[in-house]
């Protein structure tokens, strides 16, 4: 297709003009913005090319736009919890192994700060869609298989979705534990995304780590594939995989210990010589997992069978437990069930042959990963997974130019 599906959109915006040149005496700056969920997240999605290029303007300009730092962001567009303050920005790319290229935005609910340390697949799986609907993908009828570069972790992935009609299908039999009802399957296929911060599978050279945690020997292993996660023994901390998000929330003694084994993994990647500055500097990555063998447990109102898991994993997001999974946490999870010795892969059970199903707050989640031990070492082969997406809403967004002046020299 040789025009954007959102044509009215895009005449909007060229009626309202470069919302970035406009006159200095509007008090609001005006911004085109797709509102979209991509898995069990949403945010809005921008063109890199109607942000501004500085970085600090940019986060000052995203902070002020979600209504941070607040924590019920009650002035912006975000949603008061992690898994719906975020953000991305997307272009063509002009790389020859890549179609579009992809920034994932975490915007801090409390703080002045953007981070973008880690990818978000989640909301990776709205990408092409987005870019449909914007014009940058010359969609056809039926599958599309688009490669988005993603900027974070400085990777290629491939995303396959469908178009009917010239714009990205919503209905589908596809189920995401964590989104109510079905929809549209969007297929993405990590390939070897291993080192995406450290540049190596097992950042520390070993399958397993000993740390002291409050002077106790703690076994964690931590794994750098899609994004970095370090794992632990729910037992060996006081936790319960099985646990509820408010349950472990409410366990100030377990989120302390838990942001420990986090400070430890940050200082191993060498994002922080100190431990103790994680939160403060790298707040969004690693990110840490809580693991034990699989046990019957409640998923809201429905029953997760330990039969019909491998793993009980509970994710921590930005010092919160996650409501669900990340993407990536799944990823980088089924990867190190694949490596011999990880504390992932002593703790899995049952059936493994051809995906891996994990656990989590709101459901189960199957994952399709498989590594070669070759020559050369461990070696990702595979990571895919199924998410759906869909464009909730699209206009303009509105920002306070004072609120982004103001902003701007406290941003991290």
């Amino acid at each position: 297709m040789d025009t954007p599906p959102l044509d009215s959109f895009n005449n909007v915006a060229n009626t309202l003009g470069s919302p970035l040149a406009r006159s200095q005496d509007t008090e609001q700056i005006i911004i085109p913005c797709l509102y979209m969920r991509g898995g069990s997240s949403k945010g809005g999605f921008f063109l890199d090319s109607e942000l501004p290029k500085d970085r600090i303007e940019r986060d000052a300009v995203l902070l002020a736009a979600y209504g941070s730092p607040d924590a019920r962001q009650i002035d912006g567009i975000g949603g008061a919890d992690p898994l719906t303050s975020k953000a991305a920005i997307v272009s063509r790319s002009a790389r020859s192994d890549a179609d579009l290229e992809y920034t994932f935005c975490q915007v801090d609910l409390t703080r002045e700060k953007v981070s973008t340390g880690g990818n978000c697949g989640n909301m990776l799986a709205a990408v092409g869609p987005y870019a449909v609907w914007r014009g940058l993908l010359k969609a056809q009828e039926g599958p599309n298989r688009v490669r988005i570069y993603t900027t974070n972790t400085d990777q290629v992935v491939e995303v396959t979705f469908s178009v009917k009609g010239g714009v990205p299908c919503v209905e589908g039999g596809t189920q995401v534990p964590g989104v109510p009802g079905s929809g549209a399957k969007v297929a993405i296929d990590f390939g070897d995304c291993a080192g995406s911060v450290s540049g190596k599978l097992l950042p520390t050279g070993n399958a397993v780590d000993v740390i002291d945690i409050d002077g106790m020997a703690v076994r964690v292993s931590l794994i750098d594939a899609a994004t970095p996660f370090v794992y632990v023994d729910a037992s060996d901390v006081g936790g319960d995989a099985t646990a509820t998000t408010e349950a472990i929330q409410a366990d100030a003694e377990l989120m302390r210990k838990l942001e420990l084994v986090r400070g430890w993994a940050a200082a191993a990647l060498g994002l922080v010589d100190d431990p103790a500055h994680a939160r403060e500097v790298t707040p969004n990555i690693p990110r840490v997992i809580m693991i034990s063998s699989p046990q019957d447990y409640m998923a809201g109102d429905t029953r997760v069978a330990a039969a019909d898991i491998n793993l009980c994993v509970r994710q921590l997001s930005m010092q919160k437990p996650h409501k669900a999974l990340a993407v990536t946490g799944a990823v980088c999870t089924s990867v190190a069930c694949r490596i011999p010795g990880t504390i992932v892969n002593t703790q899995m059970r049952g059936n493994t042959d051809h995906e891996i199903r994990l656990g989590h707050p709101s459901g189960a989640l199957a994952v399709d990963a498989q590594v070669d031990d070759t020559p050369a070492g461990l070696k990702i082969r595979k990571a895919a997974i199924n998410r759906t997406a869909r464009l909730l809403m699209g206009g303009h967004i509105f920002v306070s130019r004072e609120r982004i002046r103001a902003l701007q020299p406290l941003v991290k």
